[in-house]
Formats: structure tokens, sequence, C-alpha cells
């Protein structure tokens, strides 16, 4: 599988404090659906304390595990020590991110900064809002169709594009062991076989996660990675 540390590994594996914070008091979003990689942070501030955190995203294994540790970074941290918490230290604390994988890093971090700026809004404009909670829709748009799509690719292009990625990602899956072969493209799904070591593994979701958001980029809409049952 991709090179990513034992932390790392864990968070995405076990990851803390992930789902809805229904009295959340401070909501942060960043990220972008398009390419998967949307993170919502929650956090319930209490007498100037981060009482508790939690997270959902959109993206695979260096998202999740970066969700997962600032979470756990910012759990009875003051305001003060939360704001110093950059992209750099969340990558520090995970044991470091390929240079592909940096932005998880960034989006949580600016997820971070969106929550406490929420929280410092003015106590008239929070009282018309409301509770926070996952409930809540998000405010990263989804996608939507546009009117007139002259430029939309057709089937085939879209096989050879993804053929493409998996071709660039080849050498690091084949030198594991393993391999990913298309199998499908059925609207938002992108069926794939996983080879050798790759099949079966626990890691497996971390090969999907960043190759979902590299087909996510080249195919220019979403898409939801997901394997093939095995024969």
């Amino acid at each position: 599988m991709l090179d990513y540390s034992p932390t790392l590994t864990d968070h995405f594996l076990n990851p803390r404090n992930r789902g809805p914070l229904h009295n959340a008091n401070a909501l942060g979003e960043a990220g972008s659906l398009r390419t998967g990689d949307a993170l919502r942070l929650m956090l319930r501030i209490e007498g100037g304390l981060i009482a508790a955190a939690r997270f959902e995203t959109t993206g695979g294994g260096p998202e999740v595990a970066a969700g997962s540790a600032l979470t756990e970074l910012l759990t009875g941290k003051t305001l003060a020590e939360a704001r110093v918490i950059t992209a750099d230290y969340i990558e520090t604390v995970l044991g470091g991110l390929p240079d592909e994988d940096r932005s998880a890093a960034r989006v949580a971090a600016e997820a971070l900064t969106a929550a406490l700026r929420d929280f410092a809004q003015p106590p008239a404009f929070r009282a018309a809002q409301g509770a926070r909670s996952s409930a809540l829709p998000l405010a990263i748009a989804p996608l939507t169709p546009s009117l007139h799509r002259p430029g939309a690719s057709a089937p085939a292009d879209e096989r050879a594009a993804v053929e493409k990625v998996l071709e660039e990602m080849r050498p690091t899956f084949r030198a594991d062991g393993g391999d990913v072969e298309l199998v499908e493209i059925a609207g938002p799904r992108v069926r794939v076989a996983l080879k050798g070591n790759c099949s079966g593994c626990q890691l497996a979701g971390l090969t999907l996660g960043g190759l979902q958001k590299r087909l996510a980029e080249a195919l220019g809409r979403a898409v939801l990675v997901v394997p093939a049952p095995a024969r």
C-alpha cells in the first residue's frame, strides 16, 4: 500500500471522534465535494475550553486521519491553544504525509480556523442561528448539473482517463505486491478489482481514498471508488 506512517494508519483504521456532534456550538467546513476532501469540524466550547470535538469527511485515509488527529489535539484545549494548531503541526503529529496528500492537513487546519471564527461571531448573531449540529446542510455546495455540457466526456474518454490514472499509480501498487484494475464506471461509481496483496488488505481503504481523489481531479466530477467483490 501507500507509504504512510504507523500513526496515520492507526488514525485511519481506528478514527477518533468521527461522527455528528449534536450539541456543537462551533462549526467549520473546508475542502471540496468535487475533489472528495470536504471536512466538517464540530466543537462544543464551554468556559473557554473545547469540551468536545468531532469531525466528518468525504475523504479517504489521509483526510480521515487528519480529522481524527485534529479532534484529539483539540479536546481539552483552550481557544488560545487551539489557534496555534497549524497544518504543519497536524502533519507532524501524523508522522508526515506524502506530497500528494499534504492537502489533508491543510483542509483540517482550515476547518479549525472556520470553526473558531464561527464561535467568535457576536452573541446576537449566534443566538439567531441556534445550535449547530451535523444535521445542518454542508456549506460546501454539492455538484449541480449544468444546463449545457458540450464538453462532457464520453464514456470511452472517461474510461481512458481512469486507465491513465491507474497506470500512473501502478508502480506504487506493484511495489507492495499488489495491483488495481478498472472493472466498470457506472455513474458516480468507479468499480475496481484489487489484485495480489491489495486484495483483502486492511489498508485497502487508504489506497482507494488516494485513488478516488486522483480520479475526481482527472474526471472533473465527484466519484466513489468501490472494490469489486472478490471471486
